[in-house]
């Protein structure tokens, strides 16, 4: 057995020797300029659409949360699903309109009283509210093949 495992490290190290496997990659630090490296920086934080991926990952925590009546995990993942939109925005500033009037300034502040009243039926008018908000708004960014629904599945082990 002992043979066995020996050998199999031998010719994985070897396999990967032989390829010049690596994960180390100095993409960033290898870039000659500050320009050119505040360049690669900035496509790697992409614009919107990476926003919106943290906003969905945590809408499912926020939903899950509302569904457990964790309330205090449903505020922090509200207050993160803002931040991530406020962070989009800086590098989309043309999303800065509609984030504000249709969830930033508005529909934010109505989740989050109704998150703090405690009462259940006025929290899942206003969870109703947001997701009919988000929806809203990718119609009018003219995103409307996403479309927000109720999630069915965990994404988290958190509760």
């Amino acid at each position: 057995m002992k043979i066995i495992l020996i050998t199999s490290i031998i010719l994985f190290y070897n396999l990967f020797a032989q390829n010049n496997y690596s994960t180390k990659s100095n993409w960033l630090l290898e870039t000659k300029t500050d320009e050119q490296k505040f360049k690669k920086i900035q496509k790697q934080f992409r614009g919107f659409d990476l926003a919106m991926v943290e906003v969905g990952y945590r809408f499912n925590s926020f939903y899950f949360a509302i569904k457990d009546k964790n309330y205090n995990l449903a505020h922090y993942q509200l207050d993160k699903i803002k931040k991530a939109i406020e962070n989009g925005i800086q590098r989309r500033p043309k999303r800065k309109n509609n984030s504000e009037i249709m969830f930033l300034n508005t529909q934010y502040n109505a989740m989050k009283k109704a998150l703090y009243s405690e009462e259940s039926q006025q929290i899942q008018k206003e969870y109703i509210n947001t997701k009919q908000q988000c929806n809203a708004c990718h119609m009018v960014e003219k995103v409307p093949f996403i479309h927000v629904i109720d999630p069915k599945y965990r994404w988290q082990p958190i509760q």
